[in-house]
């Protein structure tokens, strides 16, 4: 076996010179010449190093074996954001923002997708968040620590955009589910998990990205990893097709019926809002009335243009009076 191990450690040794060691010539096909990437060899080891630039290099990715002006992307694996900062000066690099400083985790994801993934908040080495070690669930989010999400919607930030819409869908059409069957346990279930998805700053995209948060019980980690394994989720899709469900959806619909009037119309046979306005033996309270008086416009949207043209008018109005004052649209409505 000493006559097979010795030319790997021969070989091995002349490449430890270091960082500024000559660039071994590569034959394969660089696809994507945009991102050049360095592995940072510092708590990795020499040897598992050089595999992962060997497989970069195969998926088709430039990865330098010095670090150089052209590098874009670095990555490291088990190193704060001040670790990697201490190394950059230890290279007389004087800026570092021109670089990407990326988690391990970064260049997994890119080899599984065979192509390079966005290098999205979780993956992102940042002053504010230090690393955690390998071992602890938050490993998986370098940039996002789970334990320091509160389990109170009012003192979590949630970000503009909903980066896992098809997650909060799917649980919304189970809570309203769940509510129409007065299961009130349930509904909050479902409705706490999909506040919390809407407040994380990246797209879940495997199970480890939800680990160790809170409000995300067990229907719903189920339905999570249905949808990341199928796209979809039979429970979901067999709700949105029951009937009850469907009936419920349109008869809560109108101003003033709430679910023990929709119970009350199932059992009688109805099943849409013109079966509805269609039987005269119904007596509507008042508001009901004026729920299928004027359904089509509360169901309808208000657009930007007529919310603009109510804005205008109050604040002419507003500053008719109070000149120096200040009108903003603001929030929204449901029933």
């Amino acid at each position: 076996m000493d006559r097979f191990k010795a030319p790997a450690v021969i070989s091995l040794r002349k490449r430890q010179k270091g960082l500024h060691s000559p660039k071994v010539s590569c034959s394969y096909e660089v696809k994507f010449s945009s991102f050049v990437i360095f592995i940072m060899q510092r708590k990795m080891g020499m040897t598992r190093r050089m595999f992962l630039m060997e497989l970069g290099r195969r998926k088709g990715f430039r990865v330098e074996n010095e670090l150089s002006d052209s590098v874009t992307h670095i990555v490291a694996e088990n190193n704060s954001y001040l670790e990697v900062l201490d190394w950059l000066k230890g290279q007389a690099v004087g800026d570092s923002s021109r670089f990407e400083l990326l988690d391990i985790s970064w260049f997994t994801a890119c080899m599984e997708a065979g192509r390079p993934v966005d290098s999205e908040i979780k993956y992102r080495l940042m002053e504010q968040c230090q690393s955690p070690p390998l071992n602890t669930p938050e490993r998986e989010m370098p940039a996002f620590i789970a334990t320091k999400v509160s389990q109170y919607s009012c003192q979590r930030k949630t970000t503009l955009n909903n980066y896992n819409k098809k997650f909060t869908d799917a649980f919304e059409v189970m809570a309203e589910n769940y509510e129409f069957k007065e299961n009130e346990i349930f509904c909050l279930e479902f409705l706490r998990a999909a506040s919390l998805l809407k407040s994380l700053p990246f797209s879940v995209t495997r199970m480890k990205d939800i680990q160790g948060l809170p409000c995300v019980g067990d229907q719903a980690r189920d339905i999570i990893e249905e949808i990341i394994e199928e796209g979809e989720s039979s429970r979901v899709k067999e709700v949105l097709n029951d009937e009850r469900y469907k009936a419920f959806k349109q008869f809560t619909s109108v101003f003033g019926v709430g679910v023990k009037t929709s119970e009350k119309w199932y059992r009688m046979g109805l099943r849409t809002v013109e079966e509805v306005k269609a039987d005269k033996t119904l007596k509507l309270s008042k508001m009901q009335k004026a729920g299928f008086l004027y359904y089509e416009d509360l169901v309808s949207c208000v657009s930007k243009a007529e919310a603009d043209a109510v804005s205008l008018i109050v604040k002419n109005t507003v500053c008719t009076f109070l000149p120096d004052a200040l009108v903003t649209i603001t929030g929204g409505f449901r029933r």
